[in-house]
């Protein structure tokens, strides 16, 4: 090992050296669609309130009731067809390629509510939301996968929830101080942006070698990596390169890849990886953190918060970030099995906390001494499933799908996340009426502490490990 990457791993500390900076730049350059996304995200929970009242911006006044639970839901929709979409553009066109064409509906998201001015237009918005929303939870984690070393992979991986959070924490902020229009037009630039960087980044190695293009797939490889012409540093490229064309050996030429069907699923790790990620996809939808960010606001109010609700969001979102960007310093540093259990169980508490307040409330218990508790409570429940529920869901799932299956699990599965995030969304304020807030808030503590029983029982340890030393521990149930 050289002096330069025992600076680096000796330590058991994971900085990142000249070797490596030129992989984190394409890790945040591929991120800043994320925080597009999540602004489009965000927008949501300041700009409901206001579409639904009467100062409507649209010029046929307020949205309906049913109107503002389709506004809110469609994402969901348009993800659902997207998934498919970019799924395939993935394995024709490539990762890089298909991760630029996402900034084109997130350009038409912002324009359509910069300059429409009826509710059906609101619905094509959130429909290209979708459709772009779709690309990124797909697109990105691939990317970086396929781009990271073992050993900061879980980093690099958790830098997706952190940019997305920070997108919605910017909507809140926007949302609260700045006119609906404004919001817009400068929100509009952030996927230009992104363009203009990540355009410069290369294709990942793995997918060039997947497709014959071996001399490019060293050549991103000696980019990603910063290797330079020294004998050390050839020796690094080479061993890298035989790695990856070993891990591609097994599977078929590029023209027949491109047909990949369900039949590729027939070994047992293929098969298990997807159900586990269509298990894990549901626990996250269902452990309510999604519907809870677009609705938060409205729960602060409804929860008789005594902070101002657009000031609640803010503070959720300010500690999401928190939990975000500690996600990004244990990932790598714990086993993920225990991060992702403990934060399961602790989201579970402040859930069931912040449902008995509701409960006390509903049943005319005089509350007004712990009004604080539904900001406690949920700036907790986000914090937590920041640090490790929300975000270990991407990172586990790119890890334990087999490379081969890759883009079309991945498809699968994002495709069932929006399904069951739509239901979530769309029927959260049904659910409201049916069970009371704090009855929803019990279910969704009730599917959290769910998850961490599941990933205690089914789920392997990713930490550390090489792709075929994860596709060999699910082979024989191995654990730890």
């Amino acid at each position: 090992m050289t002096a330069e990457k025992q600076s680096t791993v000796g330590s058991g500390t994971i900085k990142p050296d000249r070797k490596i900076v030129k992989l984190y730049l394409a890790a945040i350059a591929a991120n800043i669609i994320s925080l597009s996304l999540g602004t489009t995200i965000g927008w949501l929970s300041p700009f409901l309130p206001l579409l639904i009242s009467a100062d409507s911006p649209l010029e046929h006044g307020p949205v309906t009731d049913v109107q503002a639970t389709w506004i809110a839901s469609l994402l969901c929709i348009g993800a659902f067809g997207g998934t498919f979409l970019f799924g395939w553009t993935a394995e024709k066109f490539g990762r890089k390629a298909s991760l630029l064409a996402t900034a084109m509906p997130l350009v038409g998201f912002w324009a359509c509510v910069a300059f429409g001015t009826t509710v059906e237009v609101l619905y094509v918005a959130r429909l290209l939301a979708g459709l772009a929303a779709a690309g990124v939870f797909l697109l990105v984690p691939m990317y970086i996968t396929e781009i990271a070393e073992d050993r900061i992979r879980g980093t690099l991986g958790s830098l997706f929830i952190l940019f997305l959070n920070i997108g919605t924490l910017v909507s809140f902020v926007m949302g609260s101080y700045l006119s609906y229009h404004l919001t817009a037009y400068i929100l509009f630039s952030l996927p230009i942006v992104f363009l203009a960087l990540f355009v410069q980044f290369p294709e990942t190695p793995q997918y060039l070698i997947r497709r014959n293009r071996v001399r490019d797939a060293e050549s991103s490889l000696k980019y990603l990596r910063g290797y330079t012409s020294t004998p050390d540093h050839l020796e690094m490229l080479r061993s890298e390169m035989d790695g990856l064309l070993v891990q591609v050996s097994g599977e078929k030429d590029s023209t027949e890849q491109s047909s990949i069907s369900l039949a590729d699923f027939a070994p047992q790790s293929a098969r298990k990886a997807l159900l586990i990620g269509l298990v894990l996809v549901s626990l996250n939808q269902l452990s309510g953190c999604f519907a809870l960010i677009n609705y938060t606001a409205q729960i602060f109010a409804d929860s008789g918060s005594d902070l101002d609700p657009n000031m609640a969001a803010i503070v959720v979102g300010a500690i999401q970030i928190i939990g975000s960007y500690g996600s990004t310093i244990i990932v790598d540093r714990c086993q993920r099995k225990h991060v992702y259990i403990a934060t399961s169980f602790f989201a579970a508490i402040g859930l069931f906390a912040m449902g008995t307040h509701g409960y006390l409330k509903s049943q005319h218990v005089d509350v007004s001494a712990i009004n604080w508790i539904p900001v406690a409570s949920l700036s907790f429940v986000i914090f937590i499933a920041s640090v490790g529920l929300l975000p270990l869901t991407f990172v586990i799932l790119s890890e334990i799908l087999p490379p081969k299956v890759r883009s079309l699990g991945g498809s699968l599965c994002t495709a069932f996340l929006w399904t069951i995030s739509f239901l979530v969304v769309k029927y959260f304020p049904v659910m409201v009426e049916l069970i009371g807030l704090h009855g929803c808030m019990w279910v969704f503590s009730a599917v959290c502490l769910s998850a961490g029983l599941f990933n205690a029982i089914f789920i392997p340890e990713t930490r550390g490990r090489s792709i075929e030393q994860i596709i060999h521990a699910m082979e024989n149930n191995i654990k730890s």
